[in-house]
């Protein structure tokens, strides 16, 4: 009955492992950021690093914790020799504990790394979600492409089918039929090249998300909140770029470390041993008991000479901090020409999206009067496939200033520190 179970269990565990159908998922870009914030294993092995970190300080006293030892012996003399035979027996215990003066510089080290890893966590959590929101809406200017290279591909057939019973009934040159089935044929292997393609960038998605490969995915969004966005401003919000706030925080290490260099050269030390130990040489019947208390200090004289390698490191711990205050600096200064940079080439995508509706309208009555002249006899099939092309087109190129546009937020968003999706509201 068991092995019955087993064998059962077994077939169950194949059939879901080959033969279970994919998986169909609808995700917004949410729901997509809020699945990589769980199942990314870059942010997962962020996280642990930020665990050892977080263990790290949390113990950082521990450089006055007491080593403690213990030690026992026991000896006895060989059968048939002269003398006792009782055993000697000792024991003892001892405890050493140093105290120095970096002791608060180490504390603070601790916890000053912990908070640059924490930098490094909300870092780390930012780009992927900055690089899922740009997959995703890339994705979804990928699908909205293919649907309409879908209609242009019906479009081409539709002509096709039309000249070639044109052709039929004597109407139309053979070479307008040939000219029209070869305009369907590319327009069938361009459908062909973007859902390859497609398909492949759901596949690195589905990575990035951490889900199986198999999953089937549905996006649910639209490019219509981005292409009526309004002038995008950052007046009345701060600016916390994580740039300059892990430059701020190894500031502050580097202050510590030169707070901890000084105290190497120059910062005393007390060393305290306490010790106790007891011996019996008639096999533990009475015994000889006695402890010790020992404390002892001293202080480094070497730092006060400017040759010495306690002073040289005192100076290379004020150089490198002088460094990174120049960094700072120059980090701030990048990040306001970076941000101006950002809202320029925001405002010129705008510009261009209100030039691509109007493209749109013009090329859309163009195609109209152009196949309207066409089916009269007035106008060639040449002048119909470049009208229909123009379309084509102007609606995919709007739909890539689109993607343009929320990339180059999302990019603002990433450098100034904001949370995503804030300048789009």
């Amino acid at each position: 009955m068991q092995m019955k179970k087993l064998v059962v269990g077994l077939i169950n565990v194949f059939s879901l492992l080959f033969f279970l159908p994919a998986q169909e998922m609808t995700l917004t870009v949410e729901d997509a950021c809020a699945i990589a914030m769980k199942e990314n294993i870059s942010i997962k092995r962020s996280q642990i690093q930020l665990n050892q970190k977080e263990r790290n300080s949390k113990y950082s006293w521990n450089s006055v914790s007491p080593s403690v030892s213990a030690n026992a012996s026991v000896s006895k003399p060989l059968p048939g020799e002269t003398g006792s035979d009782k055993s000697t027996v000792s024991a003892g215990i001892s405890l050493r504990s140093t105290f120095t003066s970096n002791l608060y510089s180490s504390i603070q080290s601790s916890r000053l790394a912990l908070e640059q890893q924490q930098i490094s966590y909300e870092d780390a959590c930012r780009t992927v979600e900055l690089n899922v929101r740009q997959v995703f809406y890339y994705l979804l200017y990928q699908s909205e492409n293919i649907s309409i290279q879908e209609k242009a591909l019906e479009t081409a057939k539709q002509q096709y089918d039309s000249n070639l019973a044109r052709y039929n009934r004597g109407l139309l040159s053979r070479l307008d039929v040939l000219n029209a089935q070869v305009s369907y044929q590319n327009a069938k292997l361009n459908v062909d090249s973007l859902k390859t393609d497609y398909d492949s960038s759901v596949k690195s998605f589905l990575n990035v998300l951490g889900l199986p490969s198999t999953t089937s995915l549905k996006l649910s969004g639209s490019f219509d909140s981005v292409l009526g966005l309004r002038k995008i401003s950052l007046e009345g919000k701060e600016i916390n770029s994580p740039g300059i706030k892990s430059l701020e925080n190894q500031i502050q290490s580097a202050e510590n470390s030169v707070l901890a260099s000084r105290f190497s050269a120059y910062g005393p030390s007390l060393t305290a041993t306490y010790s106790y130990n007891g011996s019996s040489t008639d096999g533990g019947e009475n015994w000889n008991k006695g402890g010790s208390l020992s404390v002892a200090a001293s202080i480094p004289l070497d730092g006060v000479m400017p040759w010495s390698s306690s002073h040289q490191n005192v100076e290379s711990a004020k150089d490198n901090l002088a460094d990174l205050k120049l960094q700072l600096k120059s980090e701030e200064e990048n990040l306001q020409i970076e941000i101006e940079k950002n809202l320029g080439k925001i405002s010129q995508i705008q510009n261009g999206i209100e030039l691509r509706k109007s493209s749109i309208n013009l090329a859309q009555s163009s195609y109209k009067m152009t196949l309207e002249s066409y089916n009269h006899g007035t106008r060639d099939l040449l002048a119909l496939q470049t009208a229909h092309d123009n379309l084509l087109q102007s609606r995919v190129s709007l739909l890539q200033e689109a993607y343009n546009l929320i990339s180059q937020i999302l990019q603002l968003e990433y450098i100034c520190g904001f949370d995503f999706g804030s300048l789009e509201n």
